[in-house]
């Protein structure tokens, strides 16, 4: 499932700073989401999904943030 694809991508994206850095040398976000199996709409439920999950202030700002890095891939 693309969802399922999307939660992984979510996850590494907030731990692994390498992982990052290898999405900013794909082309484009269009290509990325292509290569990984996801569209927008599918990341946007897995950040919510996350947020939810989140108990603190500072455990949401980090899906927030990685939120507004993916929109500037």
């Amino acid at each position: 499932m693309a969802i399922d694809k999307a939660i992984t991508f979510v996850k590494k994206a907030t731990t692994e700073s390498e992982f990052r850095k290898a999405c900013y040398k794909v082309p484009s976000k269009e290509s990325l989401m292509q290569q990984i199996g996801f569209t927008d709409v599918e990341f946007d439920d897995a950040i919510n999904m996350q947020l939810v999950k989140c108990q603190t202030y500072e455990q949401a700002e980090v899906y927030q943030q990685i939120r507004m890095w993916f929109a500037s891939l």
